[in-house]
């Protein structure tokens, strides 16, 4: 009740209460005037003409006031002037806003099916994830796998790489080890033959026995000058080997030398000129009767120790015993052996010395120095230019 009294616009009625009073007040006042003054309108009579004033007046308050509120009032502007448009409006909106409605009642409809569809959805959402997270959980294992398998194979790979080397490896070892085998035997057989040879006859020759060697030097080596000097070792040797049978040297065959042997050596000495031994040795045992067969080794020669050079020195106590003087000396002469041989002289392939001394000179010494009267400085030098073909020939002096 109190809330419709509040929602009245008060300040509208007083203005026109107002309004109204004053209009009212002026028409009195104008009719009051006319009819004193007995004014006639159309010939009426002023009773009339006052009435219509009265009429006029009436009317006038009438427009005024619906000017005054029209003017002070949109919606009061709005209902005299848009009425129909307005109806037309409400009507418009009202269709609308059934249609509205409608329509909201079917997103409603529509909305409840969604969410019936977003929870099913969902549902299947959340399958998907645990399926997701299940699949992702085997594909982090099946990766963790693969690398551990990946890791696998490429150790196989290596192992297989280091079998397949060392495969290869063992294969060569093994044809090696064949051939090997198989030179064996030959030299097996080939010993035995040479040990039947030996016991049914003399021995010409031993395996790597030094038959015969010397010196060629030039700045040009050629060909013919190699094969000369080969003959000459050839026959050299012949004559050692009739020398060891006590025969003329036409009885005994001419040693064989290894054709092979003979052009590596063309080969090296036409290339590179200066001093060279060759040297014959025997390829392997020969008895008496049969020929030799030997090889061409060649060495680059130069001089090992001057004529004059020291070798070694010792110096025997006064009162030494004869045995212990021979050890001295057998002692020195290996220090000389040994020196030599480190210095480059060539050691005989059998003894393996580099030089010999007559046992006369060598039994002479050891009595010089048994006999002396004091303590005796020993020296031994060289005799001569010694090379690396040697041999190492020396000479004694007694202090």
């Amino acid at each position: 009740m109190f809330e419709l009294f509040r929602e009245i616009n008060w300040s509208l009625l007083g203005t026109l209460a107002v309004v109204s009073a004053l209009v009212a007040w002026a028409g009195d006042i104008i009719g009051m005037k006319l009819g004193k003054k007995r004014v006639t309108f159309l010939k009426l009579r002023p009773k009339y003409t006052s009435r219509i004033i009265s009429v006029i007046t009436g009317i006038g308050i009438a427009l005024f006031t619906l000017l005054v509120i029209s003017v002070a009032s949109e919606p009061v502007r709005t209902a005299l002037f848009s009425m129909n448009y307005v109806q037309n409006q409400i009507t418009n909106l009202t269709a609308e806003l059934q249609q509205n409605r409608a329509n909201l009642q079917n997103m409603e409809v529509e909305l409840f099916k969604s969410k019936g569809d977003v929870i099913e959805k969902q549902e299947e959402l959340n399958s998907l994830e645990q399926r997701l997270a299940a699949g992702t959980k085997s594909l982090r294992e099946a990766r963790a796998e693969l690398e551990r398998m990946t890791a696998i194979i490429a150790s196989t790979e290596e192992e297989q790489k280091a079998l397949l080397k060392e495969k290869a490896s063992l294969e060569q070892e093994t044809k090696r080890l064949e051939s090997s085998v198989a030179s064996l035997k030959d030299e097996a057989e080939r010993l035995k033959a040479d040990i039947q040879r030996l016991r049914e006859g003399r021995i010409a020759a031993l395996t790597g026995e030094r038959l015969a060697q010397g010196v060629i030097s030039g700045s040009e080596l050629t060909s013919q000058q190699i094969d000369l000097a080969v003959d000459r070792l050839t026959e050299e040797a012949r004559a050692l080997l009739a020398y060891r049978f006590g025969t003329k040297p036409e009885a005994i065959k001419m040693p064989i030398v290894d054709k092979n042997s003979i052009d590596r050596a063309k080969s090296v000495l036409s290339k590179t000129p200066g001093r060279w031994l060759l040297r014959l040795t025997a390829l392997s045992n020969a008895v008496e009767g049969e020929p030799v067969m030997a090889e061409l080794e060649i060495y680059n020669t130069k001089r090992i120790f001057a004529s004059g050079d020291l070798l070694a020195e010792k110096t025997v106590n006064k009162g030494s015993s004869r045995e212990e003087a021979e050890e001295m000396l057998f002692l020195a002469l290996r220090d000389i052996n040994l020196k030599a041989a480190r210095e480059g002289v060539l050691r005989d392939p059998l003894s393996g010395n580099v030089g010999s001394i007559d046992t006369a000179e060598f039994m002479q010494v050891v009595e010089n120095v048994t006999d002396a009267k004091s303590d005796v400085r020993l020296r031994i030098y060289a005799a001569g230019d010694i090379y690396t073909e040697g041999p190492v020939k020396i000479r004694f002096e007694l202090k």
